[in-house]
């Protein structure tokens, strides 16, 4: 503390000081906060993409099975309709007109089978042509929090890549939040010794805020 300084003003200074550490304690578990959703969103593009043969060969496969299922049943149709102009009497066709019937319902449910099969397939081919300007944009942002925080190492380019950045990240800024909590603590007991002094009478367990207003409200009353 300045040497020209009052207790007050020395207790004034430990509050600045407080609120600067604590600040500075935000920052820190905010851009945590941020690398662990960076390391989120990569890890599941990782996965998408390493997933992404398999299921591309699965979804293409049902997309064929359901249109050739859509075939047999274009086919039962058209058996169908010529049973109906073959039939011979009433009875004959009114059981040609039943399963020609039943052969459009099947018609339609094939069709909706394939109308899903594409679309769950188109759902997979543009969700891998979106997610690698997701991911640029993921490494803008691990470079902002890199740009920001000195402990914090630059990121390399690809979900990897920021997965293993986030690790290093969240290691840097687990460690120098414990030092901006170790010196706040000092700061919070040096403020308390003080103001326990000034007034006579402990302050132990108060923030450094509360130490400097009893302090300061006991001087406003002599």
């Amino acid at each position: 503390m300045g040497r020209d300084a009052s207790p007050v003003d020395d207790l004034r200074e430990l509050d600045r000081r407080d609120t600067e550490l604590g600040a500075r304690a935000d920052e820190l578990h905010g851009a945590d906060a941020e690398v662990a959703a960076i390391r989120g969103r990569a890890e599941a593009i990782a996965a998408f993409f390493a997933a992404y043969p398999e299921q591309d060969e699965h979804l293409r496969g049902a997309v064929q099975a359901a249109r050739a299922e859509l075939a047999a049943r274009e086919d039962e149709c058209r058996e169908a309709q010529a049973a109906v102009d073959d039939a011979r009497d009433d009875e004959a066709r009114a059981l040609a007109k039943h399963a020609l019937q039943r052969a459009g319902d099947h018609l339609v449910v094939a069709g909706a089978a394939v109308a899903r099969a594409l679309a769950a397939h188109d759902a997979l081919d543009r969700e891998a042509s979106e997610l690698p300007a997701e991911l640029d944009r993921l490494e803008e942002r691990a470079r902002v929090v890199a740009d920001a925080i000195v402990d914090v190492p630059r990121p390399g380019e690809g979900p990897a890549a920021l997965v293993e950045w986030a690790s290093r990240a969240h290691a840097a800024l687990f460690v120098a939040s414990g030092s901006v909590d170790t010196q706040r603590e000092r700061v919070i007991r040096e403020a308390n010794e003080l103001a326990t002094a000034i007034l006579g009478e402990p302050t132990y367990g108060s923030t450094v805020a509360q130490a400097r207003a009893r302090v300061e409200s006991a001087r406003a009353d002599r």
